[in-house]
Protein backbone atom coordinates (compact mmCIF):
# COMPACT_ATOMS: atom_id res chain seq x y z
CA UNK A 1 0.00 0.00 0.00
CA UNK A 2 1.39 3.64 -0.95
CA UNK A 3 1.62 6.01 1.71
CA UNK A 4 2.01 9.60 0.74
CA UNK A 5 3.52 12.07 2.97
CA UNK A 6 2.07 15.31 3.79
CA UNK A 7 3.48 18.13 5.87
CA UNK A 8 1.92 17.16 9.31
CA UNK A 9 3.03 13.82 9.07
CA UNK A 10 7.11 14.87 8.88
CA UNK A 11 6.60 16.92 11.61
CA UNK A 12 6.32 20.59 10.10
CA UNK A 13 4.40 22.53 12.28
CA UNK A 14 1.34 24.36 11.39
CA UNK A 15 2.93 27.97 11.18
CA UNK A 16 6.02 26.79 9.03
CA UNK A 17 3.09 24.66 7.30
CA UNK A 18 0.51 27.71 7.04
CA UNK A 19 3.56 29.83 5.41
CA UNK A 20 4.98 28.01 2.95
CA UNK A 21 2.50 26.16 2.29
CA UNK A 22 -1.14 28.17 2.32
CA UNK A 23 -1.63 29.88 -0.79
CA UNK A 24 -0.85 34.04 -0.62
CA UNK A 25 -4.57 35.45 0.12
CA UNK A 26 -5.22 32.79 2.99
CA UNK A 27 -2.41 34.71 4.87
CA UNK A 28 -4.32 37.92 4.48
CA UNK A 29 -7.48 35.92 5.32
CA UNK A 30 -5.88 34.62 8.60
CA UNK A 31 -4.49 38.31 9.00
CA UNK A 32 -7.73 39.86 8.97
CA UNK A 33 -9.21 36.74 11.00
CA UNK A 34 -6.95 37.46 13.98
CA UNK A 35 -7.49 41.38 14.03
CA UNK A 36 -11.05 40.85 13.95
CA UNK A 37 -10.98 38.46 16.86
CA UNK A 38 -8.73 40.97 19.18
CA UNK A 39 -10.96 43.42 18.24
CA UNK A 40 -14.37 41.28 19.49
CA UNK A 41 -12.30 40.12 22.71
CA UNK A 42 -11.07 44.13 22.95
CA UNK A 43 -14.97 45.23 23.06
CA UNK A 44 -16.17 42.29 25.00
CA UNK A 45 -13.42 42.79 27.94
CA UNK A 46 -14.47 46.89 27.46
CA UNK A 47 -18.66 45.71 28.13
CA UNK A 48 -16.94 43.80 31.15
CA UNK A 49 -15.35 46.20 32.62
CA UNK A 50 -18.72 48.32 32.88
CA UNK A 51 -21.21 45.51 33.48
CA UNK A 52 -19.29 43.73 36.04
CA UNK A 53 -19.00 46.41 38.74
CA UNK A 54 -22.85 47.34 38.42
CA UNK A 55 -23.89 43.43 38.74
CA UNK A 56 -21.56 43.17 41.77
CA UNK A 57 -23.36 46.17 43.48
CA UNK A 58 -26.41 45.90 42.82
CA UNK A 59 -26.16 41.95 43.28
CA UNK A 60 -24.86 42.95 46.94
CA UNK A 61 -27.29 45.30 47.38
CA UNK A 62 -30.46 42.57 46.07
CA UNK A 63 -28.63 40.03 48.24
CA UNK A 64 -29.06 42.92 51.60
CA UNK A 65 -32.34 43.59 50.51
CA UNK A 66 -34.08 40.61 49.80
CA UNK A 67 -32.10 39.19 52.78
CA UNK A 68 -33.93 41.84 54.85
CA UNK A 69 -37.64 41.21 53.85
CA UNK A 70 -37.43 37.31 53.93
CA UNK A 71 -36.36 37.86 57.48
CA UNK A 72 -38.68 40.36 58.58
CA UNK A 73 -41.82 39.59 56.67
CA UNK A 74 -42.74 36.17 59.17
CA UNK A 75 -42.53 38.50 62.09
CA UNK A 76 -44.61 41.16 59.83
CA UNK A 77 -47.44 38.76 58.73
CA UNK A 78 -47.66 38.10 62.41
CA UNK A 79 -48.41 41.57 63.69
CA UNK A 80 -50.13 42.92 61.14
CA UNK A 81 -53.79 42.05 60.21
CA UNK A 82 -54.21 39.91 57.10
CA UNK A 83 -53.51 41.55 53.75
CA UNK A 84 -52.35 44.46 55.41
CA UNK A 85 -48.31 43.27 54.43
CA UNK A 86 -46.84 44.57 51.60
CA UNK A 87 -43.29 43.66 49.92
CA UNK A 88 -41.05 45.96 50.85
CA UNK A 89 -42.01 46.62 54.27
CA UNK A 90 -39.44 44.03 55.75
CA UNK A 91 -36.82 46.37 54.23
CA UNK A 92 -38.29 49.59 55.64
CA UNK A 93 -38.80 47.57 58.62
CA UNK A 94 -35.12 46.77 58.80
CA UNK A 95 -33.67 50.41 58.09
CA UNK A 96 -35.75 51.59 60.70
CA UNK A 97 -34.70 48.87 63.12
CA UNK A 98 -30.89 50.05 62.64
CA UNK A 99 -31.84 54.23 63.01
CA UNK A 100 -33.46 53.09 66.43
CA UNK A 101 -30.16 51.14 67.24
CA UNK A 102 -28.04 53.94 66.64
CA UNK A 103 -30.06 56.44 68.55
CA UNK A 104 -30.13 53.95 71.30
CA UNK A 105 -26.52 53.47 71.47
CA UNK A 106 -25.96 57.28 71.80
CA UNK A 107 -28.08 57.47 74.78
CA UNK A 108 -26.40 57.24 78.14
CA UNK A 109 -28.41 54.56 79.88
CA UNK A 110 -28.08 51.90 76.99
CA UNK A 111 -24.27 52.79 76.06
CA UNK A 112 -22.94 50.98 79.23
CA UNK A 113 -25.61 48.01 78.47
CA UNK A 114 -24.15 47.79 74.33
CA UNK A 115 -20.25 47.87 75.89
CA UNK A 116 -21.05 45.29 78.78
CA UNK A 117 -23.00 43.28 75.34
CA UNK A 118 -19.34 44.09 73.72
CA UNK A 119 -17.46 43.06 76.50
CA UNK A 120 -19.37 39.49 76.80
CA UNK A 121 -18.83 38.76 73.12
CA UNK A 122 -15.19 39.47 73.37
CA UNK A 123 -14.85 36.64 75.88
CA UNK A 124 -16.49 34.05 73.33
CA UNK A 125 -13.24 31.98 71.14
CA UNK A 126 -15.04 31.94 67.71
CA UNK A 127 -17.30 34.91 68.55
CA UNK A 128 -14.92 37.18 69.01
CA UNK A 129 -13.04 36.73 66.11
CA UNK A 130 -15.86 37.34 63.57
CA UNK A 131 -18.18 40.13 65.88
CA UNK A 132 -15.07 42.22 66.06
CA UNK A 133 -13.63 41.69 62.65
CA UNK A 134 -17.22 42.64 61.52
CA UNK A 135 -17.33 45.66 64.15
CA UNK A 136 -13.37 47.12 62.84
CA UNK A 137 -14.52 47.07 59.46
CA UNK A 138 -17.97 48.87 59.69
CA UNK A 139 -16.00 51.29 61.91
CA UNK A 140 -13.29 51.63 59.20
CA UNK A 141 -16.46 52.53 56.60
CA UNK A 142 -18.17 54.64 58.10
CA UNK A 143 -15.06 56.48 59.22
CA UNK A 144 -15.70 56.38 63.21
CA UNK A 145 -12.78 58.31 64.97
CA UNK A 146 -12.42 55.66 67.66
CA UNK A 147 -11.90 53.25 65.05
CA UNK A 148 -8.55 54.63 63.73
CA UNK A 149 -7.12 54.84 59.92
CA UNK A 150 -8.69 58.14 60.05
CA UNK A 151 -5.14 59.92 59.17
CA UNK A 152 -3.41 59.45 56.06
CA UNK A 153 0.39 59.79 55.93
CA UNK A 154 2.80 59.18 53.81
CA UNK A 155 6.40 57.17 54.68
CA UNK A 156 9.33 57.22 53.24
CA UNK A 157 10.92 54.01 53.20
CA UNK A 158 14.09 54.47 50.75
CA UNK A 159 15.51 57.30 49.13
CA UNK A 160 12.58 58.89 47.19
CA UNK A 161 10.39 55.67 47.37
CA UNK A 162 7.10 56.47 49.68
CA UNK A 163 4.19 54.34 50.79
CA UNK A 164 0.20 55.48 51.69
CA UNK A 165 -0.55 54.06 54.84
CA UNK A 166 -2.83 54.88 57.83
CA UNK A 167 -2.24 55.72 61.52
CA UNK A 168 -3.86 53.37 63.83
CA UNK A 169 -2.52 54.20 67.11
CA UNK A 170 -0.43 57.47 67.94
CA UNK A 171 0.87 55.96 70.97
CA UNK A 172 1.16 52.54 70.48
CA UNK A 173 2.21 50.43 73.65
CA UNK A 174 3.94 47.52 71.88
CA UNK A 175 6.75 50.07 70.93
CA UNK A 176 9.70 51.06 72.93
CA UNK A 177 10.02 54.85 71.72
CA UNK A 178 7.16 57.41 72.43
CA UNK A 179 8.71 58.86 68.53
CA UNK A 180 7.01 55.71 66.88
CA UNK A 181 3.50 55.43 65.62
CA UNK A 182 1.44 52.52 64.31
CA UNK A 183 0.81 53.07 60.76
CA UNK A 184 -1.03 50.34 58.60
CA UNK A 185 -0.39 49.96 54.99
CA UNK A 186 -2.92 47.98 52.57
CA UNK A 187 -2.30 45.87 49.48
CA UNK A 188 -3.35 46.40 45.94
CA UNK A 189 -5.60 44.29 44.31
CA UNK A 190 -6.34 42.20 47.66
CA UNK A 191 -7.53 41.92 50.84
CA UNK A 192 -4.48 42.77 53.09
CA UNK A 193 -1.72 44.71 54.51
CA UNK A 194 1.40 44.96 57.12
CA UNK A 195 1.43 47.11 60.39
CA UNK A 196 4.89 48.63 61.07
CA UNK A 197 5.91 50.67 63.76
CA UNK A 198 7.40 54.08 61.93
CA UNK A 199 8.79 57.24 63.54
CA UNK A 200 6.97 60.09 63.39
CA UNK A 201 9.52 62.23 61.41
CA UNK A 202 9.49 59.36 58.33
CA UNK A 203 5.58 60.36 58.22
CA UNK A 204 4.12 62.61 56.34
CA UNK A 205 0.60 63.80 56.65
CA UNK A 206 -1.54 64.00 52.95
CA UNK A 207 -4.38 65.92 52.56
CA UNK A 208 -6.50 63.37 51.19
CA UNK A 209 -9.70 61.46 52.83
CA UNK A 210 -9.18 58.04 54.02
CA UNK A 211 -11.83 56.82 51.23
CA UNK A 212 -9.95 58.25 48.13
CA UNK A 213 -6.42 57.06 49.83
CA UNK A 214 -7.84 53.31 50.49
CA UNK A 215 -9.08 53.37 46.58
CA UNK A 216 -5.92 54.83 45.04
CA UNK A 217 -4.41 51.79 47.19
CA UNK A 218 -6.23 49.17 46.43
CA UNK A 219 -6.26 49.95 42.68
CA UNK A 220 -2.50 50.59 42.22
CA UNK A 221 -4.04 54.34 41.45
CA UNK A 222 -4.92 53.29 37.83
CA UNK A 223 -8.34 54.72 38.36
CA UNK A 224 -8.04 57.66 36.27
CA UNK A 225 -9.50 61.07 37.78
CA UNK A 226 -13.07 61.78 36.70
CA UNK A 227 -13.63 65.12 34.96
Amino acid sequence: MEVTATPRSVGLSDAYVSRVFLPQWSHTYYSIVIALMKTIANIFLQGLLVVLPLVVTFGLLYWLFSGAEEILQIPLKALLPTGWYMPGMGVLSACGIIFICGLLVQSYLIKPLFSLMELLLDRIPIVKTLYGSARDLMKFAIGDKEAGMQKVVSVEVKDDIFLIGFVTNDSPSISNSENRVAVFFPMSYQMGGYLAYVSKDKCTPLDMPVEQAMQTILMADMVKKRK
